[in-house]
């Protein structure tokens, strides 16, 4: 750095110097001008704190209602409406109509609102900003924009609903004849009837072989009492035998003769009767046994048979309570599925209605206060510097 380069250097900040004495001086002298303009635009401040009405917000929450979409099997919960669009028809739509209704009702008074979404729920909030005596106003408002979008939504949840108020009522109606005890009476005393008969079919059964019992203990007796007649006949034969013979060799006169004719005519009796038990014994009796034998195992297929039918019987009208046991129990299983689903439905509803903020918003009083102080400080700056300016151009003028 040459010589002639530093000379003006240090000139530069020598000047600057006087500069800022210069400018502290202009303050000093006029500081009477800057602390009244100062003071003039603090109490300023200070008046309009106080004459400021408090400003406050009026919310109010709007949650919007839930639906199943899709098929009753396969149906999920979900929004009646999506946030943005009931958003974008509260600013577009029912707003400015609130707005314009309202304002017959509360003339000279301006009403306004903006919409706010929670991305993280589906709450909407409808914000309007007015003083403390504002808020029935603001109510009113909120509430004729919030009136139709409710009307709206109910409307689409009674449709949407309608398929599951439907099924609810079917199965209602078909568990009503279920429980009915006429519903399956016809069908039930049929298989009852069915029983009924098959049981009085086992009865005479028992009965037929009981009297098939007696008749073989019959049987049996008869046989003893034809093996004692037998016996009997051909001890009687053995002795009319011997008469005979002791007869035969003494025949000599006619009373003889008749003697020998009458034992011989007793003993072909003897051996008649003998022929005939011997056949009942052997044939005739032999033949009913074996006949009562079979009538014996005729009765017991028989019996097995009933019993088996009464068995199935029984068991088709045990299938048949079971089946509308089991019926009653579905409809009342889709009754209260319907019902469930009937209750995730929920209407869109307002949280609470144009609730004013607990504390005023806007610029505090505080800050008021300090900016019109420094607002006033720099304009009172600026007019000493002002003053001071139009000073000297008078000194120049005279001078």
């Amino acid at each position: 750095m040459n010589k002639q380069e530093t000379e003006t250097h240090t000139r530069q900040i020598a000047d600057d110097e006087i500069d800022l004495v210069q400018l502290f001086q202009i303050l000093w002298k006029r500081k009477t001008l800057i602390v009244t303009v100062t003071l003039i635009f603090l109490f300023a401040g200070i008046g309009y704190t106080l004459w400021k009405k408090p400003l406050y917000d009026y919310t109010t929450a709007i949650q919007i209602g839930t639906a199943l979409v899709g098929g009753s099997d396969t149906a999920q919960k979900t929004g009646i409406e999506a946030s943005p669009s009931v958003k974008l028809k509260l600013e577009k739509v029912y707003l400015p109509m609130a707005i314009e209704q309202i304002s017959g009702r509360y003339e000279g008074r301006l009403a306004s609102a903006s919409v706010k979404e929670n991305n993280s729920s589906n709450i909407l909030f409808i914000i309007s900003k007015g003083f403390l005596e504002d808020g029935q106003f603001l109510k009113d408002l909120h509430t004729i924009a919030v009136s139709p979008l409710i009307a709206n939504h109910r409307e689409l949840i009674a449709a949407s609903k309608k398929q599951y108020e439907i099924l609810a009522q079917r199965a209602k109606l078909t568990l009503k004849d279920l429980e009915d005890p006429k519903f399956f009476a016809i069908d039930e005393n049929a298989i009852k009837g069915q029983i009924e008969s098959a049981q009085l079919g086992l009865v005479g059964v028992d009965e037929q072989r009981k009297i098939l019992q007696a008749k073989q203990i019959g049987l049996k007796e008869t046989k003893i009492l034809l093996q004692q007649q037998i016996k009997q006949i051909e001890k009687n034969l053995k002795v009319s035998y011997a008469k005979r013979d002791n007869v035969i060799s003494e025949v000599k006169d006619e009373a003889k003769a008749m003697t020998f004719l009458m034992l011989n005519s007793d003993i072909q009796q003897n051996e008649n009767r003998l022929a005939a038990l011997r056949e009942r014994l052997n044939v005739n009796l032999e033949n009913e046994k074996q006949q009562i034998a079979g009538e014996l195992s005729e009765n017991q297929r028989f019996r097995y048979l009933q019993m088996t039918k009464v068995e199935e019987l029984k068991s088709q009208l045990i299938q048949l309570q079971a089946q509308r046991s089991s019926d009653q129990d579905k409809q009342r299983s889709k009754i209260s599925e319907a019902e469930n689903k009937i209750n995730l439905y929920q209407d869109t509803k307002v949280l609470d209605f144009a609730a004013r903020s607990i504390k005023p918003v806007g610029t505090g009083k505080s800050l008021i206060v300090a900016l019109s102080g420094m607002l006033g400080l720099m304009i009172g700056i600026m007019t000493a510097f002002f003053a001071e300016f139009m000073t000297k151009v008078k000194e120049q003028q005279i001078g």
